[in-house]
């Protein structure tokens, strides 16, 4: 499984390590280990398909949302977005 992370996403996560570093360590490992290392991240738990989209997906830890598009085809998962439950909507 590959995982690609944007600038902008990763530099959000770099800023925010700042104000929340608990929780931005919890993204960061969710990332590199069950995400990362899944067959098919798609059946995670915490994992919900986005309505009027046909590959996008969201993933839920704790008061934030990684949102990405999930490429079955490469098994290629490209995060758009992290950020706090009312921001993301």
């Amino acid at each position: 499984m590959k995982i690609i992370i944007p600038k902008n996403v990763d530099k959000y996560l770099s800023k925010q390590f700042k104000g929340d570093p608990k929780n931005i360590h919890l993204i960061r490992l969710f990332l590199d280990t069950k995400l990362a290392k899944s067959d098919n991240p798609t059946r995670l738990p915490n994992c919900k398909k986005l309505q009027g989209y046909e590959k996008h997906y969201r993933w839920k830890i704790k008061d934030y949302r990684i949102i990405g598009i999930v490429e079955n085809d490469i098994l290629t998962i490209e995060i758009i977005k992290i950020t706090t439950r009312e921001n993301a909507y």
